[in-house]
């Protein structure tokens, strides 16, 4: 199972849950940084989707607040060893072209398009290529002329 973590400070960070195929299982934010600055409750919450899903793997996006949501990953983990977790910073490149897409939208049509992001994160860890052929080239901002 993997947690996606797609960073966010004002409108905090969106949580996501997938299993190893991919597959949406639930979703949440949490607003660890400023100005709410709920970083212990967010590590708690954090902490419970973990173990009610079995997760193994926290992908983090590359965007804003990312190094701050790297920060809360990684207490996370030395709190609670005992999840035996391992995480990971992924591109956001084109994640956010995608989670308002039709594809997006005729794979989740009851989920709000920052929730489809989060999602988009941990796929992304899982089987990047699967994740980036969603995308318009011209989207993800990779060449010669960006």
């Amino acid at each position: 199972m993997t947690i996606g973590l797609d960073p966010g400070l004002r409108t905090g960070v969106k949580v996501s849950v997938v299993d190893q195929t991919g597959k949406y299982l639930e979703d949440t934010a949490i607003y660890p940084h400023a100005p709410r600055n709920k970083w212990d409750e967010s590590i708690a919450i954090l902490a419970s989707l973990c173990k009610k899903h079995a997760v193994e793997l926290i992908s983090i996006g590359n965007g804003t607040a990312s190094r701050e949501t790297d920060k809360l990953a990684a207490e996370l983990m030395s709190k609670h060893r005992e999840l035996k977790l391992t995480k990971a910073m992924v591109s956001e490149a084109g994640a956010s072209v995608y989670s308002a897409s039709d594809i997006a939208r005729e794979e989740f049509p009851d989920l709000d398009v920052t929730v489809r992001g989060a999602i988009s994160i941990a796929r992304r860890l899982q089987d990047p290529l699967a994740e980036l052929v969603k995308v318009e080239p011209k989207s993800i901002g990779v060449g010669q002329y960006q």
